[in-house]
């Protein structure tokens, strides 16, 4: 049985992005609550202080791209969405911006809540995105290994045999089979002697 992992926020800092001083003032003291210094933007995210923050606390009603210095969907940091209106093309909006977590206005007592969310949210996207990034790197060289087991089978090897060899190479090398074609092409006969 897996369990969820313990949150402490303590120490961390949120950009609140809201135009309200009230409500800005409400998930301030909030974030006091939890041991997070909250920061109050009313117009629009700085880029350098974006940069330290580890969350971002936005109101989903008025926050557009342009307020925000990142491409849409590509936030660096987790976002919590502050609900107000429930406005079908605003919530689209968060939606697009791929926002981690959503917390209406009238619950604010729930923001550790929202947080743990949108933090395991954020790292499970983080996860994911290496991965898709991993799979289009393998693919992008997978003409590299046809390349690498065509090379072997010159010097007389079927392909079943130049594939387990080049196998061979990479496991060897603790590299991926991606990694041991590109090697083997580049360091031409001499590596494909090593890998017989």
């Amino acid at each position: 049985m897996s369990h969820a992992p313990v949150h402490n926020f303590s120490g961390q800092t949120a950009l609140v992005l809201h135009r309200s001083p009230e409500i800005g003032q409400r998930i301030g003291a909030r974030c006091d609550r939890l041991g997070v210094r909250a920061c109050l933007e009313k117009n629009a995210l700085d880029i350098r202080s974006a940069r330290d923050a580890d969350m971002v606390i936005l109101d989903i009603d008025t926050t557009d791209d342009a307020m925000l210095p990142w491409p849409r969907a590509e936030a660096p940091m987790p976002l919590i969405g502050l609900i107000g209106s429930e406005s079908p093309g605003r919530l689209a909006w968060a939606l697009a911006q791929e926002v981690d977590a959503y917390l209406p206005v009238g619950g604010l007592g729930n923001l550790f809540s929202a947080m743990v969310i949108a933090h395991e949210v954020f790292a499970k996207k983080a996860v994911r995105r290496a991965r898709e990034a991993d799979i289009a790197r393998r693919s992008h060289h997978r003409l590299d290994v046809i390349r690498a087991v065509l090379a072997l089978m010159e010097e007389g090897r079927d392909e079943a045999l130049a594939l387990k060899q080049l196998r061979t190479l990479a496991m060897v090398e603790r590299i991926t089979l991606e990694e041991a074609a590109i090697r083997l092409l580049a360091e031409g006969r001499t590596a494909r002697g090593r890998a017989r």
